[in-house]
C-alpha cells in the first residue's frame, strides 16, 4: 500500500494500470517517458506515468521515471508541484492529479500574483537543491483557478549533488538560470527590453540560449526564405 492511499489496494491498482496500458485506454497525455494515465477511485484522483516501448527504450524510460521519483522525495511537502505517492512496483509512478489547465492554454486571472508565487515556488526548487531545467514549455506550468502556477514534470530537473561532483555542479547551475530566465520570458511574453530594474538581477542568457536562439533565427529564415520561393 502506497503512503497516503490507504484506501486503495496496491495489487488493485497495478491491475487498474496494466489493463490500462493493455487496452489503450485511461489515457491522459503521452511524453518522452511513456504514456500518462488518469485514475479516480477510493477517493483520489490520480496521474499514473508508465514507460512505453520495449527493450533497451522501455528500459531507458524505466530509469528515467526512476530519476524523477528521486527528484520528487526532495521535494516532499513542496506546495508547488503535485504529491507524489511513489514508484509502484519500482516502475509505475504515482502522483496526485492537479485540478489546472496547462499555461500555454489558460489566461491568468491576477498575472501579478501568478508571477510572485512562480518565483517564490522557482526560489524554494533551488534551497531543496532540484532545478527544473525546462520552464520554458508552458505545458510544464499548470494555472489553478486561473491564478496560481503548479509545476509539472520534472523529467529533465537537475538534482544538486554534494562534494566533488564538477558537472553536475556545472549542469545545476546551468539549470537554475534557465528556470530565472524561464520566468522572466513568461512573465514579459519574450518583450525582454521591458525588463524592469527589479527583475533584472534574475536574467542571465547562457551560451546554450544564444546558441540555441541563433540556431532557431537561422532555420525560420531559411524556413521563410523557401517559401517564399515556392509561391
Amino acid at each position: 500500500m502506497l503512503p497516503g492511499l490507504e484506501n486503495i489496494a496496491e495489487d488493485e491498482l497495478v491491475r487498474w494500470i496494466e489493463t490500462s496500458i493493455a487496452d489503450n485506454a485511461n489515457i491522459h497525455g503521452r511524453g518522452y517517458q511513456g504514456h500518462v494515465y488518469r485514475f479516480d477511485g477510493g477517493g483520489h484522483r490520480l496521474i499514473i506515468k508508465a514507460a512505453s516501448g520495449r527493450g533497451a527504450l522501455r528500459w531507458l524510460r524505466r530509469a528515467l521515471l526512476r530519476r524523477e521519483h528521486r527528484i520528487y522525495k526532495r521535494l516532499a511537502g513542496f506546495r508547488g508541484s503535485p504529491r507524489c505517492y511513489g514508484l509502484l512496483r519500482g516502475r509505475y509512478l504515482v502522483l496526485e492529479y492537479i485540478e489546472g489547465v496547462p499555461m500555454r492554454h489558460s489566461g491568468i486571472a491576477d498575472q501579478k500574483l501568478f508571477f510572485e508565487r512562480l518565483l517564490e515556488y522557482i526560489q524554494e526548487l533551488h534551497r531543496r537543491g532540484v532545478a527544473h531545467a525546462d520552464l520554458k514549455r508552458k505545458d510544464n506550468l499548470l494555472v489553478v483557478d486561473r491564478r496560481l502556477p503548479c509545476l509539472v514534470d520534472f523529467g529533465a530537473a537537475v538534482a544538486y549533488r554534494p562534494g566533488f561532483a564538477p558537472l553536475n555542479h556545472y549542469l545545476y547551475d546551468l539549470a537554475r538560470k534557465f528556470d530565472y530566465n524561464a520566468w522572466i520570458k513568461l512573465k514579459y511574453q519574450g518583450r525582454l527590453e521591458d525588463i524592469s530594474e527589479a527583475d533584472r538581477i534574475y536574467f542571465n542568457w547562457t551560451r546554450v540560449e544564444v546558441v540555441a536562439k541563433w540556431i532557431k533565427g537561422n532555420y525560420l529564415r531559411l524556413k521563410h526564405r523557401l517559401q517564399k520561393r515556392r509561391r
